[in-house]
């Protein structure tokens, strides 16, 4: 089941290793032993040489071993290991402006400072982020993943800061294998299923050989955060009322204060009056701490409206085969298809609430008798009503990603030397589209319901001075779904569909030109020619004003822009390898590998990378490794040339004006005139493998990544929280009404920030036969511990303070993967803990703002128990899996994505078979 034990992870990196793995019952130590049917190059270095082992730490994971940690997707797999725990994966999208694809980010530097290869060829990108969704990979084929943890630019290309993580596929598979699997969480929830099959064979004498693989994956998802205990306390930060010792303060029990399902009234003497489903006024209970957007306690709607997971509907094909022209030249194709499908509800019912909020008039049609009596003694034309609608359905974000992929190349060897020419061509369409999204005018116009003078038919008081406008009224008092007409008239599908592609070309050239005393010296090249590009068409609405929000853009969410931009990218290399020593007296073995790459963007220009490293192998079973590169990353076409994408944020603290804001836009915005991001990364360890302990390897690398001119956005309430610290530049990106109240934020690209990030991977794994302790004892295990600290992350920019948050709920500093498996014919039992330390809640607050909070450690135990079925013909194995064993949700203020799980105990039972 997990044949992992003749890969060492970390203390194998990027060394040459057999395709045919040892069984799993024969010690690592005889792995050697094994005969080659073909040398792989393990990810960290171009250069393929027997015996040569890379200075870059490289964590290997063996398909298997990804299938028992977590058997969905390859995505979710990938998040257990600590380097890997800030990726975004369908978990992640919980409002209108993600997109439920699943992206690698390593360090939690960012999906973007990761480079994400399949087989060591770039991937073509989902939209113009740039960003590659592992879900179109063929999960059946991959044989194992390769994370090299540290800067690769030089040796990969563009994006390569945080580092790369390469999927290899087993393009030599024999023979027919399947799995098939469903699921379903402890609250009965989030269905799934899984079916993958796979199939390969030689022909012609083994000249030519055919891989393929179907494989389909749908899980139902969580629309309703409510459906979970840690939801229904509503525990979140709020804003305190004046007076008090603190700004904010952390609450359960929150309600909102400023509007209600059926309505509320917020000003006038009429305020706190809220509304019956049948539409009657009543009294509106406040709770305590109330303020203008939240309350504890009290009769408010509570806020926690986004969902937990998306559903996810996945269908991949792949087929690659392969011709040997002559027995030292290949030739091969390959080409996918993909069809990932996501779905989840927009973050909130739709609301009038804050700067939205209605304007209702005293002539209003479906105004209860009571309140307009009222009005007329108190002398009211107009009051505001804040409202959740509960009677209109919610809003539906859909997305469909099509993607084709071709890959043609060439292969072979001349005199020694070793080249490569290949091409790709990868087209992606994604069709987006916000169901049911409100039309923000045109509800305001429907809700404006008056009495017509000369049919006495209620009617839109905007129909009686533009007759035949379409509008229908609606009864914004209490319950009252939609007639159908007004439905159409009030909401429209929110749509864009976007076209993007990447082109390339690459030749790649390795041998061995000539030899020093210690050895030959190992020299790899290379070309590369790119392009990239994305054009994105909307819907006719989309592109509107919207007298709502002085703003175009008439729906609530969403509001796409048509927009499109290209580059394209040119790069050479060249690596070596110089051995430097071998077999002396104080060196077994020494080896420089130094790598140079030259870049040039049609967007900014020519940029130099480089790498430097030393391995050192002092005596046997200890080696010594050190890395020091310069890395880039390009921006990407999103922050190029992006024109706008808008959603509203239900509350955010103003710190300008010490209050809660709600119902603000956002804008996200591209800037041209952005350059490639530099990198230094250095990183230095120790790998240690004792000839005492055949089985047991250990390593320890430490890691520094400084990042200049880095390409961030600052998030709306970093930029209102500079603004208030006296950064005027920040305040140009908000925009309020005339009283000074918040209605809108702009996000814009900016090569303003730098980052820094620096801690230690610690990574030990064991395999042993119980037979070694006692004679009689059946069986294998396998170990294996991956930890991670982070001693440092700080993003720095100028004019505001520079905070440490490492430890932040975000970005715990300790991390730790601890796996075991026991195999004993024909059972198998997998155990994985997953531990994130202590945390802060926000280490950037004063106590005169919010009081520091330490969210307690966490500790998630997932288990797998697998039996061999006895057959006649071929392997068959069933398994029963349980992640997250003891039910642990997260604690309250604690994120619900990265290190805790939201969903909850999980069951899955499955079906395996090989032939």
């Amino acid at each position: 089941m997990l044949a992992l034990s003749a890969v060492w992870g970390a203390a194998a990196a990027a060394q040459t290793v057999p395709v045919q793995a040892p069984p799993a019952s024969q010690a690592q130590a005889e792995s050697s032993a094994v005969t080659a049917v073909e040398e792989v190059v393990v990810t960290g270095s171009r250069v393929a040489r027997a015996g040569f082992t890379a200075p870059t730490p490289v964590t290997v994971l063996g398909g298997d071993q990804l299938a028992a940690s977590s058997p969905t997707t390859l995505g979710e797999s990938l998040k257990q290991i600590p380097a890997l725990n800030s990726s975004v994966g369908p978990r992640g999208a919980q409002t209108s402006s993600g997109q439920g694809g699943a992206y690698l980010d390593l360090r939690g530097l960012g999906p973007s400072r990761t480079l994400t290869l399949l087989d060591g060829r770039r991937f073509v990108p989902g939209d113009g982020s740039g960003l590659v969704d592992t879900n179109l990979f063929p999960q059946a084929l991959v044989e194992r993943v390769e994370v090299v943890t540290g800067g690769a630019s030089a040796a990969y290309g563009s994006d390569a800061v945080g580092g790369v993580v390469n999927f290899i596929l087993n393009k030599k598979f024999e023979g027919f294998k399947g799995e098939v699997q469903g699921g379903v969480s402890n609250y009965n929830d989030d269905y799934e299923q899984k079916y993958n099959f796979a199939y390969g064979r030689s022909f012609a004498e083994g000249r030519g050989h055919l891989i393929g693989s179907v494989e389909y994956f749908k899980s139902n998802g969580v629309d309703q955060r409510l459906d979970r205990p840690v939801a229904q306390q509503s525990c979140q930060v709020i804003s305190l009322p004046a007076g008090s010792p603190t700004l904010r303060d952390f609450a359960c029990g929150v309600r909102v204060s400023n509007a209600n399902f059926g309505g509320l009234i917020t000003n006038t003497a009429l305020a706190g009056t809220t509304f019956t489903a049948e539409g009657q006024p009543i009294p509106f209970n406040y709770g305590t701490l109330r303020t203008g957007a939240t309350m504890v306690g009290g009769d408010g709607v509570i806020p926690q409206f986004a969902p937990l997971t998306s559903a996810i509907d996945k269908r991949i094909a792949f087929l690659r085969g392969s011709w040997d022209l002559t027995p030292k030249t290949n030739v091969y194709l390959e080409a996918s298809y993909g069809v990932v499908g996501l779905g989840y509800q927009v973050g909130s019912y739709h609301n009038q609430l804050g700067t939205t909020a209605l304007a209702i008039r005293r002539d209003n049609a479906f105004l209860p008798t009571s309140l307009r009596d009222r009005m007329t003694t108190l002398n009211l034309q107009t009051f505001s009503l804040g409202r959740y609608d509960n009677d209109i359905p919610q809003s539906k974000v859909t997305t469909d990603n099509t993607t084709y992929r071709l890959v043609g190349g060439i292969n072979g060897e001349i005199g020694g030397w070793k080249w490569d020419g290949y091409f790709e061509r990868g087209d992606n369409k994604r069709k987006l589209q916000i169901g049911n999204d409100l039309l923000q005018a045109r509800y305001v116009e429907a809700a404006d319901a008056v009495v017509s003078p000369t049919t006495g038919a209620i009617v839109c008081r905007s129909s009686l001075t533009t007759p035949g406008n379409g509008c229908v009224p609606i009864n914004v008092f209490g319950y009252h779904p939609p007639s159908d007409g007004a439905f159409r008239y009030i909401t429209a599908t929110n749509a864009a569909i976007q076209k993007s592609y990447e082109h390339l070309v690459a030749f790649n050239l390795s041998g061995e030109p000539f030899s020093t005393w210690a050895g030959p010296v190992s020299l790899a090249t290379g070309v590369e020619y790119r392009e990239q590009g994305f054009d994105q068409k909307v819907d006719a609405l989309s592109e509107t004003f919207n007298p709502v929000t002085n703003s175009p853009g008439p729906f609530r969410v969403g509001n796409p822009k048509a927009q499109s931009g290209s580059y394209n990218i040119k790069e050479g290399y060249v690596e070596t390898v110089v051995p430097l020593a071998k077999d002396m007296a104080w060196a077994q073995e020494l080896e420089l590998n130094a790598a140079a790459r030259y870049t040039d963007y049609s967007t900014s220009g020519g940029v130099t990378t480089w790498k430097v490293g030393l391995s050192y192998t002092p005596v046997r079973g200890v080696r010594f490794r050190a890395t020091r590169s310069k890395d880039i990353r390009a921006p990407n076409l999103y922050e190029l040339y992006q024109k706008g994408q808008s959603n509203y944020i239900v509350s955010i603290f103003d710190r300008v004006n010490s209050v809660t804001a709600t119902n603000v836009k956002q804008l996200q915005l591209g800037n041209p005139n952005l350059v490639p991001e530099e990198a230094e990364t250095t990183t230095f360890g120790v790998v240690y493998q004792p000839s005492f302990a055949p089985g047991l390897g250990l390593s320890i690398d430490y890691y520094n990544i400084d990042i200049q001119n880095a390409i961030s956005t600052p998030s709306a309430q970093q930029l209102i929280n500079d603004c208030a610290a006296g950064a005027q530049d920040r305040c140009a990106f908000l925009h309020r009404d005339a009283g000074g109240a918040l209605i809108g934020v702009d996000l814009v690209n900016l090569n303003l920030s730098a980052f820094k990030t620096r801690g230690v991977d610690i990574e030990a794994s064991y395999g042993f036969d119980l037979s070694a302790i006692k004679e009689s004892l059946p069986g294998r295990i396998n170990a294996r511990v991956i930890g991670s600290y982070v001693d440092t992350f700080t993003s720095i920019v100028p004019g505001t303070p520079v905070v440490n948050r490492a430890g932040e709920a975000n970005n715990p500093q300790w991390r730790w993967n601890a796996q075991a498996t026991y195999d004993a014919d024909p059972w198998s039992l997998f155990v994985q803990a997953r531990y994130t330390g202590e945390v802060s809640y926000d280490l950037s607050t004063v106590d005169t703002d919010l009081r520091q909070l330490k969210i307690k450690p966490e500790t998630l135990i997932d288990t797998r128990i697998a039996y061999k079925l006895p057959t006649d013909s071929g392997a068959w194995t069933s398994y029963f899996s349980v992640t997250n064993v003891f039910n642990n949700l997260p604690p309250a203020f604690a994120p619900t994505a990265g290190s805790y799980d939201p969903i909850g105990r999980f069951y899955r039972v499955g079906l395996k078979f090989s032939y």
